[in-house]
This record gives C-alpha cells, sequence and structure tokens, in this order.
C-alpha cells in the first residue's frame, strides 16, 4: 500500500456469511495499538478486496496472548468496525491445538525478521 508493504496475518473468507475475516495474532497482552493496526486491516480489504454488491463488511479479530477486558472495552467503543478480541486459552479445544503458540509466533517473526535484515 503506497510505498510500504504490509503483511495480513490470517485473510479468510466465510462462504456462508459472505464475509472476508481478517486475524491478527499477537504473542502479548491486547494493547490497543493492536487493534488500530486491526482495524488499518479490515479497511484495506474493505477498500481492495471486498465487492460491495456481493460481500458484507470485513470482520476483523484480535487473538492476542491475554487481555484486559476494561482496556478492550475503550479500545472498541470508538470503533465503527466489526472487531473482536480473544485470547490463546479462550479459543475451544481443537481450535487451540491448530493454531501457533505464541513461542512459535516469536520464533516465526524473528526469523522473517532475522532473514528480512540479511537480504538488504
Amino acid at each position: 500500500m503506497g510505498d510500504t508493504e504490509f503483511r495480513i496475518d490470517l485473510l479468510f473468507y466465510h462462504f456462508m456469511l459472505h464475509r472476508f475475516v481478517v486475524v491478527e495474532l499477537k504473542t502479548t497482552r491486547a494493547h490497543p495499538s493492536h487493534l488500530g493496526q486491526l482495524s488499518f486491516y479490515v479497511t484495506a480489504v474493505d477498500r481492495l478486496l471486498r465487492d460491495p454488491e456481493r460481500d458484507d463488511r470485513t470482520l476483523g479479530i484480535l487473538i492476542a496472548e491475554s487481555k484486559d477486558e476494561t482496556v478492550v472495552e475503550f479500545a472498541l467503543q470508538s470503533q465503527n468496525q466489526p472487531l473482536a478480541v480473544s485470547t490463546y486459552a479462550a479459543l475451544p479445544p481443537g481450535v487451540r491445538e491448530l493454531m501457533p503458540s505464541s513461542e512459535d509466533l516469536s520464533r516465526i517473526t524473528h526469523e522473517v525478521l532475522h532473514r528480512g535484515a540479511n537480504s538488504d
């Protein structure tokens, strides 16, 4: 976008709901800035991929290591987009096992950033 590269962690299309779903994964406690990033991705998908004639608005889901309910409530209160916040522990059994652990995400992030720094 513009002259900056952004990468959505996970992007799905839910055929029954006719909407894109953006999932942002964080290895730390949910922070208001994470919701700002998620909101940015949801807006980008809505404007660049979504067909307004066929698709409902894009849904954004932040999955973090933990969350403070009050902080999340304040961060979501002014949002006009369909956003949700969950934690890895709150995911249903079966789904939780399919998700990478926070240690896996940290390792992969480090490897990608390290590889990118070496390619310059």
